[in-house]
């Protein structure tokens, strides 16, 4: 069962990466995640930076969630020994 609930982990911090990227596609016109300089052209960089704000609140909130999840795990898992 610990190995469900952990790959469920998992596919979430997955789901947000994808999503957060067709986000920055769909929201930013020049993005480009693998440009070397900065992830989109001057012009909307503004745009990106406003993104990579709330993209930042959010994986934080996520972290937040996750870390409570998995130790509630390890209580759970502690506990059944």
């Amino acid at each position: 069962m610990p190995t469900a609930r952990l790959q469920a982990l998992v596919d979430r911090v997955h789901r947000n990466e994808r999503d957060w990227e067709a986000l920055f596609y769909e929201c930013v016109p020049t993005y480009d995640p693998h440009c070397d300089d900065q992830p989109a052209e001057d012009r909307h960089m503004g745009r990106y930076d406003e993104m990579n704000a709330d993209r930042a609140h959010d994986c934080r909130e996520l972290l937040l969630t996750l870390t409570a999840e998995l130790e509630a795990l390890i209580r759970e898992t502690e506990g059944g020994r």
